[in-house]
């Protein structure tokens, strides 16, 4: 209701009010007539003016109760829409939620299949075969099925892991690493026993490079190291670490047996750099087998230009015996022309000429 039709209401219950005060007032004389048209006229003003906020209320009323339902259609229908959009959320939600139940199962089975296989690696013979396995997949991915070969075995019955192929060299790589030793030191939880147990896994791991270091052969066209295969990065980052309670340097003592410890991330990248090398070697053979080829060329030119000087010299030799005889054929035409002018005897006679020839 707004501020007139309040006016308005106020002035009819005042009106209203004073008209009863009067009549009802003990002892007062009957109202004039005057007073009571003045409180008729202000009743039917203030009536008037009650009807028309009344009727402007109502419109008021109606405006707002139409713009009540069409804020409330709005509202439904965004409700309807907001309640599809959550139920289509709350069916991915259930949907992603069954998806997470089975991939948890699946990680249960993965975890029970990783017990079976560390179970199943206890053995060293199965590890090894392991190693193998994963060194010939690293190797089938990133080299062509030419480039390597597995269970390589050298001309004195030695067998080595794998072999890569680089022109007429072979790089050969183990991938048997004793792993017992680092199990017992990832088990140990005392500084000093943990100390212990890694000089015993660097004494073990000394053992194995020194027999790594015979697939080192020259002679079988091998290059001069041979790569240790890690399969594991824990295990290969303890094996070249520092550490100053141990004064074993496994890497200077590996370096002096021509032997490269990789691990899976290194060891592509380690024969990348031995393909770069070999490279360059084949390049060196060639440029020796070039200069090589230029030298006998230049021993042949040099033979041809012996004989070229021999020929002249035979050819000179040639026109000075053709000058030679030229010269000696003029003396004998000479000599025939005056034998031919001699005078005759007398008579006329011609003298003969003696033929014979005194021995």
């Amino acid at each position: 209701m707004d501020g007139t039709a309040v006016l308005a209401l106020a002035a009819l219950l005042a009106a209203a009010a004073t008209l009863a005060f009067v009549l009802r007032r003990p002892g007062a004389a009957e109202p004039a007539a005057d007073l009571r048209e003045a409180v008729a006229a202000q009743l039917a003003a203030a009536q008037q003016g009650m009807q028309g906020s009344v009727s402007l209320v109502a419109r008021s009323v109606d405006e707002l109760r139409a713009e009540l339902q069409r804020s409330l259609g709005t509202t439904e229908q965004q409700l309807v829409t907001q309640t599809g959009s959550t139920q289509q959320a709350l069916a991915d939600v259930a949907r992603q939620l069954g998806a997470l139940g089975e991939q948890s199962a699946r990680i249960g089975e993965l975890a029970k299949d990783i017990g079976s296989l560390q179970d199943l690696l206890r053995g060293p013979k199965t590890r090894g075969g392991f190693g193998e396995l994963m060194l010939e997949r690293l190797l089938a991915d990133c080299l062509p099925l030419s480039a390597y070969e597995t269970q390589y075995t050298y001309r004195d019955g030695s067998r080595v892991d794998a072999v890569v192929r680089f022109t007429s060299r072979l790089v050969p790589i183990d991938a048997k690493f004793p792993n017992e030793s680092y199990a017992a030191l990832a088990a140990a939880r005392e500084d000093g026993d943990r100390r212990s147990r890694r000089r015993a896994f660097l004494q073990q791991a000394k053992r194995h490079i020194d027999a790594v270091s015979r697939y080192v052969s020259p002679q079988d066209g091998t290059i001069d190291y041979a790569f240790l295969y890690v399969p594991s990065e824990s295990v290969y980052y303890e094996l070249i670490r520092e550490d100053p309670d141990t004064d074993v340097d496994i890497r200077a003592y590996a370096a002096e047996r021509h032997v490269i410890p990789a691990s899976p991330n290194t060891l592509l990248a380690y024969l990348q750099v031995v393909a770069l090398a070999v490279r360059g070697l084949a390049m060196q053979e060639r440029t020796r087998e070039l200069q090589q080829g230029v030298a006998q060329v230049r021993h042949q030119f040099d033979r041809f230009v012996e004989l070229h000087d021999q020929l002249g010299r035979h050819l000179q030799n040639a026109t000075n015996k053709f000058d030679e005889t030229e010269r000696a054929l003029a003396r004998a035409s000479g000599a025939i022309e005056a034998l031919a002018q001699a005078p005759l005897a007398a008579g006329g006679e011609q003298v003969p000429l003696p033929m014979h020839v005194e021995e």
